[in-house]
């Protein structure tokens, strides 16, 4: 063999293909002598048949210990001997699903037409109380009653009226209810949800309530009818929500509640067709102080209530009119999640100054809004103008001239800011006359309900229709949320951990305080790093970092962690039980890091250092535990119109000085409100089932904007569990990642294809290859998958089918029918499932009741058991169509025969369950004739012995039907096996274990867990799975896969067993185990399985040396893939106020004090309404602050910081903090704030072909050239050889060590794609193909007879709010 080597490159590799001649070795040693001042050749440098050797012995043993603990062999020949290979039909299939989602979708629309006919027959019919009425029965002590969502089932907890009803509260009887998310209902009325803005007591809300309440018997026969149905509800526009079945609101009466129905999105988009808006936002000198601050609420209201399907723009004007966003000059942008976030972060700064300059901006509004007319783009439907000023001087005719009549195709709508505003004659008579509607908003606590007076205005054209009822879909969004509750829960959760922080830093500064006291003491008794202290107790140790972010919960954590880990051995093994009397446990474990805690009379004892990982960990499951739950649903919808076409108005008219009343019959169109009901996004992923796609197959929904509704790479939340900004407006283009070349967001032909004709809603078929990301973007795999797709009748919606080429075709057909296996063998089916070490997949639906109170069961299992029972019974049969709504004879709850089960998926899981059984016996094997070697002693060895041996902690075996079994002696994590990986098939060790058959069949896919650079400890898993194919007629197809994991202790000892030693017991003088080599296993992902160094366990290789791991890219070993995420977020930092801002004079501190007094001052006066004190009539309800942190029930007060061993919980565990500078710096966590963004990283996959020559395994071998910045000093060569192991994924890599080079180090991290300055305003997904919704109703000829548009009040100014704003506006601007 030859090497040459490379005199320019650092790092070189040269490929040995042949055997060289004697001749040439002498050569070579010759130059190398000459040249580089070594003395040994390439042969020498590193033992490449002994590694060979090595790597074959490894891959052998491994693959045998392996193949006999899971049963490999009985296994495949059960499949092998009674499956058959049935090939899929992807039209049929994609076809057969559609069908079954449209008529799901067709039973909930008629369900919600059935709530609106009936609500528009009852306004009619129920007569109405007036105000006079109802003042009449609060003077008799009358109440109505109905109930309110907030005001259910509350108690006082204490005091003399403990355990008693609140007043004004009610008590109703709940069960929780698995299919409606686990929360308590009663399924016999429905409750009435009130928001904090609204009052509950006026004659508008009351009336509603009233005749709405007979909508209980409509609701209950929908849910009868249908048991799919979650949700039902009616949404009034005068603010109540009816909802079915009745729960308890989340927020009680007294807490922040953000929820108004009339902000979702299933109301706004039913209450009104697709609008164009731009909002002009007047910031002239005028609109300072107060009206700045109620002018920014309104816009931002306004924004609240826009949805994906409209274009909106903000400009602001004094002089010129400014877009508050520069990018989006001259534009209308699609209102998602982002483009709405942008304009809102917009309005947050803003100058006022100048005059205001009306004829600019009105003229710029309307020349955008004709541009997009004329060029069909935006909604084509609504088009508004939105003007928030303080007043007009003129009605500027002559624009509206100009623009808009006579046809007045753009609405008007004018919010005048301010309760001194007297002469209001131009804002109303611009509104008036363009078919728009005037509001004054006087406070903030009545922005809400004077920017929603809009929505039934653009309402009027559908209303006067009076038979076109639009039924809307929206996307995907989630249950209750408000679109800002993602910026608010961030803000919570940065408050929650500055706060903690601070605790954290109080408490530090008394730890050091104490240890500094004992120091001087006794020195002698204080250590940094010793694993016990002064009195004995165990030590964390911990940097400074660590514990202002990890503080004491870390002993809470250890505690619990131990005690669980105890009590699972007591059970497993009573003789342990034993310990509890004092007694000590001995680890099985070699080279134990920590030994399983004792009970001591003074609590339980830790016995070694936290490491960083298990600090990783506790703090994993700490914020779990905190993190808020949320459920992802579609809801469709339809408006509620009032059938009255004309109403009676009551006006205060001035006769002869005297106001009165008269009443008036004006022309309407009022819409009531919208009927709609909810889908949650898992109900749809049913209609798809996961057995029926297969491994690595998946379904998605795309909707008429090309927004998934569900895919499997839909990421809604971020790694802290927060709602990301855009959740519910990621593209399918942003989560098809195709596999090619190009930059970020390159659009690709055969993609863009399919995503328009998805987006029409077209049946079709096409291919391509997909980066599929595996492991939190950590690995990646390549592969052409095959789509399927076809339009949802009734629907914007698309569904689509992925199926990977090759496997995914073809699907594995097995099952057992039970009554002819008891009729021919007389076997109880049930005996299948004996024993507890089996679950199934806990998503997936086998067989269930239409209604949770027929039975209710423990767990999954138990429910599949008692069906599988059921199913041996005379009189079974399956019911395997999903319950249709069937209204001629509805179908009763208490039958037990109202079930659904799917036949095939039974039957699967039946036979499944048979050919598996033979895993959970604990017999010895019959010996492989084929394989006399270490196959036959393992063979001779029990089950048992075998773990032991070879230190394996658990097998298993995960079948296609969703079945988990397995067998363990030991549990070496928190939580069993079992518990993690309850839905096997969608696990990462599953589809690496299909994908890897095609590479290498007889082989194990082995993992270890990731490790950020700390390492990972003895206890640590290696996980292994190997997938169990069934072959027939040429066509072969995944039927389950097997697999075990080892101690990670045990399987580098098995390794560096055979890598200590040299074929045939001759003495070797270089080893894996000898000094001068360093030998590592590599995954094909470049992840370090085993190393000389435990804690590189875990990391990428390119962490320890970039050099030779760049080379092996180079040379085509790996195989280097950029992966994207587009659906990224990025923390901006926000950082805190430096310590000097505290050095301020003290008349700045006076400023600050009148400014704050005045400012509080003022705000009082218009928050209590101190006007209307003199007419209590003209109160309205206010909306409460939300204060900056609030305590949950459990969540005690910070209250003092205890000192010495009272800081950590029982006063089990001492920490010791490494000495580092405290300073007040370190109390302040680093804030953030949330931007979505595009990140990308280079991932790495390794291809197996170029360790191969022919069928042959051949190796890979190099040198890295290690040239010395000391001219005089001797240069050398740092040799290795790169190996692939056999039965695995494994690579060996050996580098000769002799020579010291210095090494690069390079991590995988994603990183956020930067733009290029002139670019920041190109936004390749603005330009992406989008279909407008089908209806549009935004005219009706009659509408010109409506003629209520709003009006202002003519209110005199107040003295003294005009003279503290004055002064106010003076002190701000010192």
């Amino acid at each position: 063999m030859s090497e040459t080597p490379s005199s320019e490159s650092h790092c070189s590799v040269l490929y040995k293909r042949e055997t060289m001649t004697s001749t040439k070795l002498i050569l070579l040693f010759s130059v190398a002598v000459i040249s580089l001042g070594t003395v040994r050749t390439a042969e020498a440098d590193l033992p490449h048949v002994e590694i060979s050797n090595w790597a074959i012995r490894f891959g052998a043993q491994m693959w045998e210990i392996g193949k006999q603990v899971t049963r490999i062999r009985e296994i495949k020949e059960r499949y092998q001997s009674e499956a058959k290979i049935e090939q899929v039909d992807g039209f049929a299939m994609v076809k057969e699903m559609a069908e079954e989602m449209e008529n799901m979708m067709g039973d909930k629309i008629e369900a919600i037409k059935r709530i609106m006919d009936a609500a528009e027959q009852l306004s009619v019919s129920h007569p109405r109380l007036s105000r006079q009425d109802l003042y009449e029965m609060k003077q008799r002590g009358e109440t109505i009653e109905y109930y309110n969502a907030k005001r259910l089932n509350v108690y006082h907890r204490s005091g003399p009226r403990g355990g008693e009803l609140v007043d004004n509260h009610k008590a109703l009887m709940m069960s929780n209810s698995q299919h409606f998310g686990n929360v308590g209902i009663n399924t016999s009325v429905s409750a009435v949800h009130v928001p904090t803005n609204v009052f509950d007591g006026g004659p508008d809300v009351m009336n509603g309530i009233l005749w709405s309440e007979q909508l209980d018997r409509i609701f209950m026969t929908n849910y009868e009818s249908d048991p799919s149905l979650t949700w039902q509800y009616f949404g009034s526009s005068t603010g109540f929500m009816r909802q079915y079945p009745a729960t308890k609101w989340g927020q009680g009466e007294w807490e922040p509640d953000l929820f108004d129905c009339r902000l979702r999105p299933w109301y706004l988009q039913a209450a009104a067709s697709p609008k164009d808006m731009i909002i002009l936002v007047d910031t002239s000198g005028s609109m300072t102080g107060v009206r700045k601050e109620i002018a920014k609420h309104v816009v931002l209201t306004l924004l609240d209530t826009l949805s994906e399907n409209d274009f909106i723009n903000i400009y602001k004007f004094s002089e010129v009119p400014i877009p508050v966003v520069p990018c989006f000059k001259d534009k209308l942008v699609q209102a998602n999640l982002e483009n709405v976030r942008e304009l809102r972060n917009g309005m947050m700064e803003s100058e006022t100054n100048d005059i205001a300059n009306f004829t600019s901006a009105f003229t710029t509004a309307f020349e955008i809004l004709a541009k997009y007319n004329r060029t069909m783009q935006g909604s084509q439907c609504n088009q508004a103008i939105m003007l928030v000023t303080d007043g007009a001087p003129i009605g500027y005719r002559e624009i509206f001239e100009k623009y808009n009549w006579p046809h007045k195709p753009v609405r008007v709508f004018s919010y005048v800011i301010g309760r001194e505003i007297i002469d209001t004659a131009a804002t109303n008579w611009m509104a008036c006359a363009n078919k728009g509607y005037f509001a004054r908003v006087t406070s903030l606590a009545e922005v809400r309900e004077q920017v929603l007076k809009y929505i039934p205005v653009l309402s009027r054209p559908m209303v006067m229709y009076q038979k076109d009822h639009p039924v809307i879909w929206t996307s995907a969004y989630i249950d209750i949320a408000e679109p800002k509750l993602s910026d608010w829960l961030w803000e919570i959760r940065e408050r929650r951990r500055q706060r903690d922080r601070s605790l954290n830093y109080r408490a530090l500064l008394r730890l050091i305080s104490e240890r500094n006291n004992v120091q001087s003491d006794d020195t002698s008794n204080v250590t940094s790093n010793g694993t016990r202290d002064a009195s004995g107790r165990p030590t964390i140790s911990m940097t400074v970092e660590q514990y202002l972010t990890y503080g004491n919960l870390v002993n809470e954590e250890r505690l619990n962690a131990h005690r669980m880990k105890q009590e699972r051995e007591e059970a497993t093994n009573p003789a342990n039980q034993n310990n509890r009397q004092g007694k000590s446990i001995t680890s099985t474990t070699p080279n134990p890091v920590s030994s399983v805690p004792t009970k001591h009379p003074d609590g339980p004892r830790a016995e070694a250092l936290v490491k960083p990982e298990t600090l990783r960990a506790w703090l994993k499951r700490i914020e779990a535990r905190t993190k808020p739950k949320f459920l992802m649903a579609i809801s469709v919808a339809t408006p509620v119109y009032d059938r009255k076409n004309f109403s009676n108005i009551i006006e205060k008219m001035l006769i002869n000085d005297i106001w009165e009343e008269k009443t008036r019959t004006v022309r309407t169109a009022n819409l009531l409100g919208v009927a709609g009901t909810d889908i949650p996004v898992t109900e749809l992923k049913k209609r798809t089932p996961a057995y029926k796609l297969g491994v690595n197959g998946y379904s998605f929904i795309v909707n008429n904007n090309g927004f998934v509704l569900h895919h499997p790479d839909h990421r809604p939340l971020d790694a802290d569990g927060l709602l990301k900004p855009n959740y519910n407006t990621v593209d399918l283009s942003e989560v098809e990642l195709v596999d090619s070349d190009g930059g970020p967001r390159e659009n690709d032909t055969y993609l863009m294809t399919m995503r328009r004709e998805m987006i029409e809603r077209r049946e079709g078929e096409t291919s391509f290859k997909v980066r599929v990301h595996h492991d939190g973007m950590r690995r990646v795999s390549i592969r052409r998958q095959r789509y399927y797709y076809r339009g949802l009748k009734g629907s914007p919606f698309s569904l689509g089918l992925a199926l990977p080429d090759g496997y995914g075709h073809f699907r594995v057909v097995a099952e057992t029918e039970v009554k002819r296996l008891m009729a021919d063998h007389n076997i109880n089916v049930s005996s299948f499932f004996s024993g507890k070490n089996w679950k199934i997949h806990p998503d997936w639906i086998y067989c269930r009741y239409n209604y949770d109170h027929l039975k209710s069961f423990d767990s999954p299992e138990a429910q599949v058991m008692h069906f599988v029972d059921r199913t041996q019974r005379e009189r079974w049969r399956w019911n395997s169509k999903h319950p249709r709504p069937s209204h001629d004879s509805v179908r009763s709850h208490k039958q037990e025969d109202n079930y659904y089960c799917d036949k095939h998926l039974m039957q699967s899981l039946i036979f499944d369950a048979q050919a598996t059984e033979v895993f959970d016996k604990n017999i010895s094997l019959s010996i492989d004739r084929q394989d006399p070697g270490l196959g036959m002693l393992m063979a001779l060895l029990a089950r048992h012995a075998m773990f032991k041996l070879f230190g394996i902690s658990v097998a298993f075996v995960a079948t296609r039907s969703g079945l988990l079994r397995w067998q363990d002696i030991s549990t070496i994590d928190d939580k069993h096996f079992s518990e993690v990986n309850l839905n096997a098939i969608d696990q990462t060790w599953y589809k690496r274990a299909v994908d890897q058959y095609s590479v290498e069949p007889d082989s194990f896919v082995y993992s270890v867990p990731f490790s950020t650079g700390t390492g990972i400890t003895n206890e640590s898993v290696v996980t292994a799975s190997h997938a169990i194919f069934v072959e027939k007629g040429g066509y072969k197809a995944p039927a389950a896969v097997v697999g075990l994991q080892y101690r990670n202790s045990a399987f580098r000892e098995t390794f560096f067993n055979i890598t200590s030693g040299c074929t045939g017991g001759v003495q070797c003088r270089r080893t894996c185990s000898s000094g001068d080599l360093s030998c590592y296993v590599v995954d094909n992902h470049g992840y370090i399985v085993i190393s000389k160094e435990e804690r590189d366990t875990g990391r990428f290789f390119g962490e320890i040396d970039w050099l030779v791991m760049d080379s092996l890219i180079h040379y085509g070993v790996f195989k280097r893939v950029r992966i994207y995420d587009y659906q990224a977020v990025c923390k901006d930092m926000q950082g805190h106020r430096s310590a000097a801002n505290f050095i301020l004079t003290p008349l700045r501190y006076m400023k600050w004090f009148v400014q704050w007094m005045i400012g509080r001052a003022t705000w009082l006066m218009l928050q209590t309404q101190i006007a209307h004190l003199m007419n209590p009539d003209w109160a309205w309800a206010m909306e409460q602050e939300q204060a900056d942190y609030q305590y949950d029930d459990n969540d005690e007060s910070p209250g003092p910081t205890p000192t010495g061993g009272e800081f950590m919980a029982d006063g089990d565990i001492s920490i010791i903090v490494h000495d580092e500078a405290v300073t007040m710096d370190n109390a302040y966590a680093n804030k953030t704030r949330p931007r979505p963004c595009d990140q990308q990283a280079d991932l790495y996959v390794l291809q197996p072909e170029k360790l191969f020559k022919g069928d042959k395994p051949d190796s890979v071998k190099g040198k890295q050239n290690c040239n010395s910045n000391n001219l005089g000093a001797r240069q050398c060569e740092r040799h290795y050889s790169t190996h692939k192991i056999p039965h695995s994924n494994l690579l060996l890599l050996v580098i000769d060590t002799t020579c010291r080079c210095e090494t690069q180090k390079q991590k995988i991290e994603m990183e956020e794609v930067r733009v290029n300055e002139s670019l920041i305003c190109e936004r390749p997904q603005e330009n992406l193909y989008r279909l407008r919704p089908s209806v549009c109703l935004s005219y009706h000829p009659e509408e010109e007879e409506i003629k209520q548009c709003g009006k202002g009040n003519l209110n005199l100014p107040s003295i003294l709010l005009v003279t503290t704003t004055m002064l106010y506006s003076i002190l701000k601007g010192i």
